[in-house]
């Protein structure tokens, strides 16, 4: 008889189990870094299609404004027409007026109406912040007076 032993396989079953569950949870990872990529991604979509939205509103009611100011027959009619809609009107024949545009935006429009021989031309047509930045300056980081001399540790 022969008594040989045979040879045992250098991976066993352990190892194989130990692979599996390495793979598995490599994978989990990645798929919970994909959901969390996508939903980021959706927000900042619906961002992007929401503050769009709102930009060509605003240009849309801009250019009503724009067409009410140049349909106006005569300055009594532009005069009215500038009241009711809160647009300013200079010396020089220039109108502005501001549309809101989101929470802390406007769309600001410059125009020179036209004058006899001169088309309309828009001077201003510009998405501007009205929010105020108010810097915290309340720390001092640099002193105002000179740099001190070295530390002296002997005392």
């Amino acid at each position: 008889m022969d008594n040989k032993r045979s040879p045992k396989s250098i991976i066993s079953t352990g190892t194989t189990s130990i692979v599996l569950i390495f793979v598995m949870l490599s994978l989990l990872t990645f798929s919970v870094l994909s959901l969390v990529s996508a939903q980021a991604d959706l927000r900042l979509s619906r961002k992007s299609a929401d503050r769009t939205t709102d930009y060509y509103e605003a240009e849309n009611a801009a250019n009503v404004t724009l067409a009410g100011l140049l349909t106006a027959e005569g300055p009594d009619a532009l005069a009215a027409f500038a009241a009711a809609s809160n647009v300013t009107l200079t010396e020089d024949g220039r109108a502005a007026y501001q549309v809101p545009l989101g929470e802390d935006q406007v769309l600001a429009v410059e125009v020179t109406l036209p004058t006899a021989g001169e088309p309309c031309r828009i001077d201003r047509w510009q998405a501007v912040s009205r929010y105020e930045w108010d810097p915290d300056d309340t720390l001092e980081l640099l002193g105002t007076g000179p740099l001190p001399a070295a530390l002296d540790t002997e005392e």
